[in-house]
Order: C-alpha cells, then sequence, then structure tokens
C-alpha cells in the first residue's frame, strides 16, 4: 500500500506532542491539526493563516470568540474550547483515530512506530522549536516508508 506524506506528518506529530508531555487525547488532536495544517496552508504564513481564520469565523456569523495562542504555541496552532483549531474548525483525538481507521491497524502501528523512532532521535530543543523539527527531523525523513 503507498503512504502519502500526511499520515506520515499525523503520526509524527502525535509523536513529537507525547514527547514534549501533552496527554494522548490532546497529542493525537495536535497531530491530525498538524498535519491538516501543513496541508492546507503550507504556502501561507503563521500570521496570514491566524487572520484567515478570524476573518472565516466571523463571516459565518458567530458571536466572537476568543482563540487561544498559548495553549498549542509551540506547535503555532491556536485553541478552540482546548482543542487545536486550523481551517476554521476544531480537531479532536477522535479525529486522529477516525483518520487512521481506513489505513488498518497494522498500517497505522507501523506508521507510529517509524514516527516514535524519529522523535526518540530528537532532543527536546528540536521538539520545541517548529522550524528546526520540520527541518531536521521532518524534511529528511519524509520520504522514508513510502510502501508497506
Amino acid at each position: 500500500m503507498r503512504i502519502n506524506r500526511f499520515p506520515k506528518m499525523a503520526a509524527l506529530q502525535y509523536k513529537r506532542a507525547l514527547k514534549l508531555g501533552f496527554d494522548e487525547p490532546h497529542a493525537k488532536a495536535i497531530g491530525i491539526a498538524e498535519a491538516t495544517k501543513y496541508a492546507i496552508f503550507k504556502n501561507l504564513s503563521h500570521k496570514k493563516r491566524i487572520a484567515h481564520e478570524k476573518e472565516a469565523i466571523a463571516n459565518k456569523g458567530k458571536k466572537e470568540i476568543s482563540l487561544d495562542d498559548k495553549k498549542y504555541e509551540i506547535f503555532k496552532l491556536q485553541a478552540l474550547d482546548g482543542w487545536p483549531f486550523v481551517g476554521d474548525r476544531i480537531y479532536t483525538d477522535k479525529d486522529y483515530d477516525r483518520y487512521f481507521l481506513k489505513w488498518g491497524d497494522d498500517i497505522k502501528l507501523k506508521i507510529e512506530k517509524w514516527a516514535l523512532d524519529i522523535v526518540d532521535k530528537c532532543d527536546e530543543k528540536i521538539l520545541k522549536n517548529e522550524n528546526k523539527f520540520f527541518n531536521e527531523c521532518w524534511k529528511v525523513h519524509r520520504d522514508e516508508l513510502k510502501e508497506l
């Protein structure tokens, strides 16, 4: 089975969040939100993405809400109701689990083991820095595990 980059990014960010001390449900939510963030907004700057998300909320006629910039600051994600918020949507651990249903448990476990092996080799300074993590942990490994 051909494995694209999205599930690898989701698993890698999930394992990164666990190693940084987030609990299991929030780590899974971060994993799927981070993969989504990179898929949707890879060509947008962080500042422009935040403005876009706030504008999307305002345009839907919703009451003014306050997005939390601190809870997931290390991932450059905003939070709404305690969960990652990307692309006008809240992500939870259930989104991560639902996404991986299509891959099956065996493939999911292999991807997560691959991700854990990478994260275990990264020191904490790199894990805490979005750009360094992207360049030193993701870019060098993203094309591995193409087929399972």
